[in-house]
Order: structure tokens, then C-alpha cells, then sequence
């Protein structure tokens, strides 16, 4: 019997298409996941975020019996969650609402007041600051409030008596040493000018006390360099610092509701009746 003839083998010279196919398989993969991630929500990665930042929040407490710390993980927060956050996005509104309800008065005292001419309006860290210079308040190197002083405080002070705001007065110098019987620094001046205005704004003006408060910080926080004449002038100065007050923002009117000032409403007695009902309030 004749013994069959072998056939040489096909040699396959197709067979870099497996691969090359399978690296455009992978290839277009990646670009289908790089597109995917480029079209991301960002307002469900935010949610997320946030979500995830409750969930790991953590909060210090000292350990009852030992004298170290503990981690003690933060409970969520499901019920009223939502009621709670409406509450301060109402509040954030309001603030903003009184915010520029006290600025549009305060342009227009400067208008009317020509002892408020060289006042200034500022936002410093979310903070309304309105910023008088020394010149317009005290004498050199003294801390009585002189008579321009008092009027240009009297108009800031009928705007203020009635909205919901604490006043921080921050009294500040230049980088001269200061040394004599009355005021061994600049922190003694800063803080004695600050003290007088807060005096004046409560026995003049009769602001309530319990919202206000005075700073003294020397020549610590310039404005401008105190190398000229100008500058130094710039630093010398006192800063009225408004913070609203949330507490005694539930307790006041609606911020668009009209108010009176003091020569409209009755005079002192009116006006002393008003601060013991806002300190009650508080």
C-alpha cells in the first residue's frame, strides 16, 4: 500500500491581526472609560462629598475617668436634615438683605452727614467694616471723641440701633512710640480710643452694650506702609466692625420694614425703652 504524500504546512502570516485587534479592542475601551469619567455629574460628586464628609466626621470629647481624648464619631443627621439647612440658607439671605440695607443708609448719611465724608466701606472677611480715620475722631495722641467725632458716630448709630448686628470698634495707630503719664504704648492709645467710642456709642447714642465690644491693636495690623507721611495717617484709624447676629436676628422685624430715628420716635426715653427690650431680647 502507497504511503501518503505529507503536505508541507501553511505557514499563517495573518496571525499580528489577533493582536493588533486585540490592542484596538483595549484601546477603544480606554477612550469609552476616559469619556465616561469627563461626564461625571458634579452635582452627584458634590452630594457625595458631602455625604461622605458627615459620615466621617468626628468630634473630641474628654474621657470620663482618664485624662486623654477620645474620638467619638458624629451621629448622622437624616430627620429635619433638610429643614435645618433651609433654615440657615434663610438666614444667609436675611444677613446679606441687612448687610445691604446698612450700606445703602450709610452712602446716604454720607451724603447728608458732611462729617462722614472721608468714612469708608469695606468688606473684610465676610464682615462689614466701616472705617473712620483719626482725624475725623480725636485729637493727636488723645482719646476724646471731639465734636465732628460725635456726629459722624451719631448718624452710624441711628442706622444700627435697630438691626441685628454686635459692633466690634477696633482701634489702631501708627508705628510711632508712644510713652507719656497717660498711655505707655500704642496698645494703651488703640485700646483707650476704641473704649471711648464704644463709651459714647452706649451713654450718647444708647446703643445696647451687650452688642458691642472694643479692640485695641496698636500699630500690629497696618493698612499702609509707615514709612510716609500718608501711610501712616492711613493706619491711624478706627474700624467699626459689624457681625450679624443670628440670635437676635429671629427676634427682629423684617429687614425691609421702615425704622425711625431718634428725633422721630419719642427722643431718649423711647430710645432707652428699645435697648432694654433688645437686651431682654437677647
Amino acid at each position: 500500500m502507497a504511503r501518503k504524500k505529507k503536505h508541507p504546512e501553511h505557514v499563517n502570516h495573518e496571525r499580528w491581526l489577533i493582536s493588533y485587534a486585540d490592542f484596538i479592542t483595549l484601546l477603544f475601551a480606554f477612550f469609552v472609560v476616559m469619556f465616561a469619567v469627563s461626564q461625571v455629574d458634579s452635582k452627584q460628586v458634590g452630594r457625595f462629598t458631602e455625604s461622605f464628609t458627615d459620615a466621617l466626621e468626628w468630634q473630641i470629647f474628654e474621657a470620663k475617668g482618664g485624662k486623654g481624648f477620645m474620638a467619638e464619631k458624629k451621629p448622622a443627621t437624616i430627620v429635619g436634615q433638610s429643614t435645618k439647612q433651609a433654615g440657615k440658607a434663610v438666614l444667609g439671605r436675611n444677613t446679606n438683605m441687612m448687610r445691604e440695607q446698612i450700606e445703602e443708609q450709610v452712602r446716604r448719611s454720607m451724603v447728608r452727614v458732611p462729617q462722614l465724608k472721608d468714612l469708608r466701606i469695606l468688606e473684610i472677611r465676610g464682615e462689614l467694616v466701616l472705617r473712620l480715620p483719626e482725624q475725623l475722631l480725636f485729637e493727636s495722641a488723645d482719646t476724646r471723641v471731639n465734636d465732628d467725632g460725635q456726629a459722624a458716630l451719631s448718624a452710624v448709630a441711628d442706622i444700627l440701633r435697630d438691626k441685628a448686628v454686635t459692633l466690634r470698634v477696633e482701634g489702631h495707630t501708627d508705628n510711632r512710640p508712644i510713652r507719656n503719664l497717660r498711655f505707655r504704648s500704642n496698645w494703651d492709645l488703640s485700646a483707650g480710643r476704641a473704649t471711648s467710642v464704644i463709651e459714647f456709642l452706649v451713654e450718647a447714642c444708647h446703643l445696647d452694650p451687650t452688642r458691642l465690644a472694643a479692640v485695641g491693636y496698636g500699630e500690629h495690623q497696618p493698612v499702609a506702609s509707615n514709612d510716609t507721611d500718608e501711610g501712616r495717617a492711613q493706619n491711624r484709624r478706627v474700624d467699626l466692625v459689624l457681625v450679624a447676629d443670628p440670635d437676635v436676628a429671629e427676634a427682629q422685624p423684617d429687614a425691609g420694614a421702615p425704622t425711625a430715628g431718634p428725633d422721630l420716635d419719642g427722643g431718649t426715653a423711647a430710645r432707652e425703652a428699645r435697648a432694654a427690650d433688645a437686651g431682654a431680647a437677647l
